[in-house]
């Protein structure tokens, strides 16, 4: 009821001023599907999370090969740097290579129409500016408990998402990602002047990952048996834990708009303890388990509520499927 009413009270305000269109949203979900093939750009954003502001620069290349190139620098603090090839995580500065994973440095958008519109409540709400360019703001308003309003501010010309804005229930700001220049490879032939800045810097560390884990840790059920409909399995994969010899396995789901990410690491200490905590839009539940006599710590970390995250971890059990309510 709640996000209904959000959803009803953000289209009576566009209703009220005036800048309500009557182009499809569907229309809209088309061309971003299409875009994110399709579109080279680069451009610079701000990204804000509980009160906290970053900025960043971004390029964006459809090559010859029609692989998909991209380069992200953050511009204020430390030099964070990734660059990733169709979605896969190739370097990264060493700054943050000691510290995360690939898969979560920088999360992949796969928009799916058929699922989000099975999963969301697509409402336009009208049109605004963004970065100079003409845009049409979106909110996607979910169907289920399981993931969060979001309302996409879509640039008229290139169907890039120029502003994303991620809302709790009450319709209060969690997140945003916003540009404040942005320009389009078709703008002015800029594909031809962005390919030296597509080269990463030195400090950029090539990134490797563990094809698979050694076979005395390959007879522990490395998943769970229940996850938010609507969300896939974008991304898998092992790298070495910094805290013991042992491998850590990393799952990314998402539903083209929410990411939320699994880890399973096998533990020895006795006293290793799970917990949660809600750390603005991003949830964190760890959970240790027993599979197979060995102890697995569940840890799940993602743009979705709590109590889904809760239920992600909790269903690692062997045999166990938690009921679709």
């Amino acid at each position: 009821m709640r996000l209904k009413a959000l959803c009803s009270g953000v289209v009576l305000f566009a209703a009220l001023t005036g800048v309500v269109t009557a182009q499809p949203a569907s229309q809209w979900l088309q061309r971003l599907q299409m875009a994110q093939d399709t579109q080279g750009y680069q451009g610079a954003f701000v990204y804000e999370r509980k009160g906290a502001f970053s900025t960043h620069q971004i390029w964006r290349q459809v090559n010859a090969e029609k692989a998909i190139v991209e380069r992200f620098l953050q511009l204020n603090g430390p030099a964070h740097e990734v660059m990733r090839i169709d979605g896969r995580v190739t370097c990264m500065s060493g700054v943050i290579a000691d510290v995360l994973s690939s898969a979560d440095v920088w999360p992949v958008q796969a928009f799916n129409l058929k699922e989000l519109e099975e999963r969301y409540e697509v409402r336009e709400l009208g049109q605004s500016r963004v970065a100079g360019r003409d845009t049409v703001a979106l909110l996607f308003a979910p169907r289920d408990q399981h993931r969060y309003p979001v309302e996409l501010h879509i640039d008229e010309a290139t169907a890039i998402p120029l502003k994303t804005l991620l809302l709790n229930e009450q319709g209060q700001l969690l997140e945003r990602f916003q540009f404040v220049q942005f320009q389009a490879d078709s703008d002015n032939n800029l594909q031809v002047a962005k390919k030296p800045l597509m080269m990463p810097s030195a400090d950029c560390q090539t990134v490797s990952t563990v094809a698979a884990m050694p076979d005395a840790e390959l007879d522990v059920d490395w998943s769970v048996s229940w996850v938010p409909p609507g969300f896939s399995l974008i991304n898998s994969h092992y790298r070495p834990s910094e805290d013991s010899e042992t491998n850590v396995l990393t799952q990314v789901y998402s539903d083209g708009l929410a990411h939320f990410s699994i880890f399973f690491e096998r533990i020895d200490s006795p006293v290793a303890e799970g917990g949660r905590r809600l750390l603005g839009p991003t949830s964190v539940v760890s959970r240790k388990v027993t599979v197979d006599q060995q102890q697995v710590m569940v840890t799940v970390v993602g743009e979705i509520p709590l109590g889904t995250a809760e239920r992600i971890a909790v269903s690692m059990q062997t045999g166990l499927e938690p009921s679709d309510d």
